[in-house]
């Protein structure tokens, strides 16, 4: 089985409603020692995701055929192939038109079969003819490869330049972060052990490690296994430091799982704190169960529990890291901007109100809450926070703690990281203090 192929069936079942993150759990499980190949297809899915629109504007242009017409099974051969001519400059454009070409003999008829191998050839010979055909398309909707109701919300919000530099971080391969608690000492060990296994870091902070080559290797090095680092990006560790947890402190942190967070909280409050950490997913909260065990920690309490309505222990600290849209990790995540629809945002922000309405109620007087989001959009933000408080007179907004990059805090009160502005995941936080 070829990566090309694989990607294939993975990005046929993505047309056909189902998540990205489950079928490819179900597809590639099937090769489970075959490292090369399942890397080599998840890259493959995410760039073809990534820059879908972009590639059904230049498939309806060389074909002449508006993409709605074509059938799901051609739609998907004809991305994989536009994406390697377009976009993969590695791979030769015979490689890529007959590859395509051998997918359409699996899984479509002949007719088909030969619709794909001439509107492929004809994109071969129109890069030659005119290396820039494409620049007529770029002023259309879909060049950005957002959905329209994003695009237009993103102008309104942030302007059409913010908005160029918002998509081109969205629209590269993301980062892969490395976060390594402890010593410098530590951190100096764990990039030596990093660098034997042939993975090149650069120091991004005190921290924080970027992956400068050969991520896929991560997960197989010593320092992975021996839970000594944990795959973080920095603007989500910043949510931890916003809470300001301290050693013996007792935290209630919900929607925890798979547990980054958590375990970076485990760290901080040591062995004489506890982080009582909960999920609604079952199959979610045994991944953060599963990655507990391999940070060799015994100061987390994990239990499946709906924080919308549930109760809890009395906590030093809470920390909400609330389900949202996502629209802040979509470079992450590319799927997330097709799965999306606005009107998300509204039933997002009731279950974010109704999370931290029913949270608050465990926090001690005295203690701090940190509400967060991986989204850019008010509606689930400050407008969520503002609304809690105009319910609940005993909290008061704080400021947001000094160990935060101030580079990323707004007027002293708002973790307010912009993929456009800081080149990180986007990610919203505020800290409330329970005064009574």
């Amino acid at each position: 089985m070829d990566y090309r192929t694989i990607s294939y069936k993975i990005l046929y079942q993505f047309e056909n409603n189902y998540r990205i993150s489950d079928i490819k759990r179900n597809i590639l499980s099937e090769f489970p020692r075959n490292s090369d190949l399942n890397h080599r297809s998840t890259v493959l899915v995410n760039e073809i995701v990534r820059f879908k629109g972009r590639l059904d504007l230049m498939i309806a242009y060389i074909s002449g055929k508006k993409t709605r017409y074509l059938n799901k099974k051609l739609l998907t051969i004809l991305r994989i192939g536009f994406y390697e001519i377009f976009f993969d400059s590695k791979v030769p454009n015979y490689a890529a038109v007959n590859s395509s070409v051998n997918i359409a003999n699996k899984v479509t008829n002949k007719k088909t079969k030969g619709f794909a191998n001439a509107v492929l050839r004809k994109l071969v010979r129109q890069n030659k003819k005119n290396a820039t055909w494409y620049k007529e398309l770029e002023r259309k909707k879909g060049w950005l490869s957002i959905p329209s109701w994003m695009e237009n919300r993103w102008m309104r919000n942030f302007g059409k330049k913010s908005v160029i530099k918002l998509v081109d971080f969205c629209n590269q391969p993301a980062k892969t972060f490395l976060r390594c608690d402890g010593s410098p000492s530590l951190m100096k060990k764990n990039i030596s052990l990093l660098d034997k296994a042939g993975i090149d870091t650069e120091l991004f902070s005190h921290q924080f490690l970027l992956v400068k080559s050969n991520d896929s290797k991560v997960l197989s090095s010593k320092p992975f296994e021996n839970g000594e680092i944990s795959i973080q990006s920095p603007s989500a560790g910043a949510i931890v430091d916003c809470l300001g947890a301290e050693e013996g402190d007792i935290v209630l942190d919900v929607c925890a799982a798979p547990g980054t967070k958590t375990l970076q909280l485990a760290n901080i409050v040591g062995i004489n704190g506890m982080i009582l950490a909960s999920d609604i997913s079952q199959e979610r909260l045994s991944l953060g169960q599963k990655d507990e065990k391999r940070h060799k920690k015994s100061n987390i309490e994990w239990s499946l529990k709906d924080a919308r309505k549930d109760s809890f222990k009395m906590a030093d600290k809470i920390l909400i890291d609330a389900p949202c849209s996502g629209t802040g990790v979509i470079g992450r995540k590319p799927e997330i901007r097709w799965r999306r629809r606005e009107r998300d945002l509204k039933k997002f922000a009731d279950t974010q109100f109704s999370i931290l309405k029913n949270c608050s109620k465990y926090l001690k007087v005295g203690g701090f809450l940190v509400y967060a989001t991986c989204s850019i959009e008010p509606e689930e933000n400050l407008m969520v926070v503002e609304h809690f408080l105009n319910y609940n007179s005993n909290f008061a907004i704080d400021n947001i703690p000094d160990k935060v990059n101030k580079l990323w805090v707004k007027n002293s009160i708002a973790l307010n990281i912009l993929p456009q502005e800081h080149g990180l995941d986007g990610i919203f936080a505020m800290r409330m203090k329970r005064i009574f």
